[in-house]
């Protein structure tokens, strides 16, 4: 009797010691503080290819308005579409410590809200704001860069709402030159099938 206690007792630890290692390496194989935003927006780029959706661009630059429709299965288009969200990476070790992180959460519905928002050394991006469903998938996400000098100001506002939006705003102004406008907007629709 005494020998199994002793086997239980020695299995019991091992699997404890077992648990514990994977939980070690998978906290340093990812390494990520933040949430994977390019690893998110790379699989959104395939989802869009692969699923059955119309893209209908508009762009607005310094006021005249171009409007075109895409399809979704154009992998050019969606990578160009995705790529200033795909190239935010807060898990950059450049970017260690520059941000705090807050977090909201809906107990009715299960949904999280998280903040990213610069600690004021950093300022691109300056904020990241993502919903998330009760899943914790993310259902939408809201980036607000800003940067100012004597000679130069740049904002832009990245808005990506899953299966719906796509917004990209951007605002350049250049001392001595004409301030710059650019507003990208995608309506996400699914295809008609019949």
């Amino acid at each position: 009797m005494k020998h199994y206690r002793y086997a239980t007792v020695l299995l019991t630890i091992f699997g404890f010691i077992a648990c514990h290692q994977d939980n070690i390496t998978m906290k340093t194989a990812s390494g990520a503080k933040f949430e994977p935003l390019p690893a998110y927006f790379n699989g959104e780029k395939a989802r869009i290819r692969a699923g059955n959706f119309n893209l209908q661009k508009a762009v607005t630059l310094n006021g005249a308005k171009i409007t075109t429709n895409i399809p979704g299965t154009d992998s050019t288009a969606v990578q160009d579409l995705l790529k200033p969200f795909t190239d935010i990476d807060l898990n950059k070790p450049s970017l260690r410590d520059e941000y705090d992180t807050s977090s909201l959460y809906d107990p009715f519905s299960g949904r999280r809200s998280i903040i990213y928002q610069s600690k004021g050394k950093q300022t691109f991006p300056s904020e990241i704001t993502m919903e998330l469903d009760k899943n914790g998938n993310i259902q939408q996400v809201n980036i607000h860069s800003y940067t100012s000098n004597m000679v130069y100001e740049y904002r832009q506002d990245l808005f990506y709402q899953q299966d719906k939006t796509i917004r990209i705003a951007t605002f350049q102004k250049i001392a001595f030159l004409t301030p710059k406008e650019t507003e990208v907007s995608v309506a996400i629709t699914p295809k008609n099938r019949m």
